[in-house]
């Protein structure tokens, strides 16, 4: 099964930024938007994983969240992946709790390498992403603008299955792990 782990994002913060994202999805952008019960900070994409496998890094899982704190997280300002002449990914950057949230990453990424999951090259940049972009266009109007969320308690993270179909993916909660 195909499988991530991430951490959710509470209702209240996503009903706020799918409001404030409300006139962009109207305009008939060549983008692909992320459905709000999917918004959510991936941490580690695992890929397709065996029930065998799956059995393996449940406590790797475990023993990081037995040993992590909580910590309040805040979402604002917009930006793009790669870069802003070639957008290709429209995200929600981490203001609060950023640091906690790349060491988090860092430490599934190490932990999951000794289970041959292939470590990751690039430096891990926390993000929620909002949409794909499936064509070019001036994306500069959209960055700039501004949102800000409440901060909110993040006291777990979760392993997810998610179901590719053709009206989008589909996520499902595996596991979740609780955090001290």
């Amino acid at each position: 099964m195909r499988t991530f782990i991430g951490i959710e994002i509470p209702e209240r913060q996503r009903k706020v930024i799918y409001e404030f994202w409300k006139e962009e999805r109207s305009k008939n952008l060549p983008i692909k938007w992320v459905e709000f019960e999917n918004l959510h900070i991936t941490l580690k994409f695992l890929g397709e994983v065996d029930e065998k496998r799956m059995n393996e890094i449940i406590p790797a899982l475990s023993s990081i969240s037995k040993k992590t704190k909580g910590f309040l997280c805040q979402l604002e300002n917009f930006g793009c992946f790669p870069g802003i002449r070639n957008p290709r990914v429209l995200w929600m950057g981490v203001s609060q709790g950023e640091r906690e949230i790349i060491n988090l990453a860092i430490e599934l990424d190490d932990a999951l390498s000794k289970y041959g999951f292939k470590k990751e090259e690039k430096k891990f940049h926390p993000h929620l992403t909002l949409g794909r972009i499936r064509a070019p266009f001036k994306i500069d109007e959209i960055i700039d603008k501004n949102l800000k969320t409440e901060s909110f308690r993040v006291n777990d993270f979760v392993l997810f299955k998610s179901t590719l179909l053709p009206s989008g993916p589909i996520y499902e909660r595996l596991k979740t792990f609780d955090l001290i």
